[in-house]
Order: structure tokens, then C-alpha cells, then sequence
């Protein structure tokens, strides 16, 4: 057997295996998407249960995963204030004593 008929050999090969995985891939694809009978749902953002789509804020309507999504929500807009304040306060002061 020639050098080029091994080649030729190896290609046809390479082809047909990838020919099957992307066959393979294909019917994967197919069954995750709408054969899985699971309705569409996003995540409670505390517990993780499913919820609706359009449940706002993304919380089930457990009591104690409203008031953790709360306390979440106002340190986190806390946080946000501190990250422009702080620096804007430093920038003000460099400036103040620099004049």
C-alpha cells in the first residue's frame, strides 16, 4: 500500500467518523429541546425552585425567599453607592489638598 492510498485511507476515516458524530450530535440536540416534557421555567433566585417565566422578582412565593431576595437587593444597591462614593470622596480630597 502507497503512501497516498494510506492517506486517501485516513481521510475517508476521518470523514465518516465525523460525519457520525455530528449525526450523533444533531439527534442530542433534538431530544434535550422539547422532548424532555419539562414546561419552560427559570429559577427561584434564593431556594432554586422553578418558577414561572414571568415571576417578578424571581422568587418563589415563599415568605422567607422574599425577604432573602430583599436584603440582597438593598445591600447590593448599598454596595453600589459605596463603589461611586468612596472613590468620588478620595478624588475630592487629592484635589482639595493639592490647591
Amino acid at each position: 500500500m502507497g503512501r497516498k492510498e494510506r492517506i486517501a485511507k485516513a481521510a475517508t476515516r476521518t470523514a465518516s467518523q465525523v460525519r457520525e458524530n455530528a449525526a450523533r450530535e444533531r439527534g442530542r440536540r433534538k431530544r434535550t429541546s422539547s422532548a424532555s416534557g419539562v414546561p419552560s421555567h427559570r429559577h427561584c433566585s434564593v431556594c432554586w425552585a422553578p418558577i414561572p417565566l414571568n415571576a417578578e422578582p424571581p422568587v418563589c412565593s415563599d415568605e422567607e425567599c422574599e425577604k432573602t431576595h430583599e436584603k440582597r437587593n438593598a445591600s447590593r444597591k448599598r454596595l453600589t453607592i459605596m463603589l461611586y462614593l468612596f472613590p468620588a470622596i478620595a478624588i475630592l480630597i487629592a484635589l482639595l489638598t493639592s490647591i
